[in-house]
Parts: structure tokens; sequence; C-alpha cells
């Protein structure tokens, strides 16, 4: 058997509607700050990652996911953290890579950059289908 897939198996999967989800609605939604950090800890993020994730969802805001502080600071992070500055920044550019952060410019150095947390858009349908009770 092969695995290899035919032109018309390529062809069926680009005629598949993607859907994105609706962006987070902090009225109905449950909080964001609540799905980011369930959607971290299910990743597969390597551990220096997560802890650097979790360690910015602690200055986020609750409902809307706002960090307090948009241009992180590197050093206070790895002081935080315990880690070397090279170690947060690949897990920044980790994060970045996989939807999880979004910076205004990618040109910008992670210190004077303005950040955000972001769910992937293919991460947010399951993350709202399990909810806790």
């Amino acid at each position: 058997m092969s695995t290899i897939p035919t032109p018309a198996d390529v062809f069926a999967r680009s005629t598949r509607a993607l859907i994105a989800p609706a962006p987070h609605d902090p009225v109905t939604d449950e909080p964001f700050r609540r799905l980011w950090e369930r959607g971290v800890t299910g990743s597969r993020l390597i551990r220096n990652t997560k802890l650097v994730a979790l360690t910015l969802a602690a200055g986020a805001d609750w409902t809307t996911g706002a960090l307090a502080d948009p241009r992180l600071s590197v050093g206070q992070l790895a002081e935080a953290t315990t880690l070397t500055h090279g170690q947060v920044v690949v897990s920044l550019n980790a994060m970045e890579q996989r939807g999880w952060l979004r910076r205004d410019s990618r040109r910008t150095r992670w210190g004077a950059a303005e950040v955000r947390l972001t769910i992937p858009n293919a991460l947010m349908p399951r993350l709202i289908e399990t909810r806790p009770a």
C-alpha cells in the first residue's frame, strides 16, 4: 500500500473549507488567560518554553490576556525562570513561530517590541470544546 497522495487526494484536501474560529469574546467565552494556559500546558512545547510561557501568563490580564507590560524584558524573564538569555530568546521565538505570541514587527528586538498573547487558530476550537465543567 502506498502512502504517497495522488493528485485527487491533494485536490480533495484543498477544497475543504477552512473555517477560522471567531475572535475571543470576553463576554461569552471563558477567560482568555485560562484558555491560553490550558493550551500551553497541553501543547508539545518543550519544558523551557512552557516555563517561559507560563511566566508570561502570570503577568497577563485574566479576561483579555493583555500583558501588563507589553514590552518584555528578556533579562527579567531569564531571572524569573532561572534560564539563560539565550534560552529565553529561543523560547520566545518558538512560541512566536507556533502562534502563541505575536509582536508588532519581527525586525524589532524582544525588549523593544510590543507583544500579545495569542492562541493558534487550529487549537482554539478544541480548547473551547474541552472546557472544564
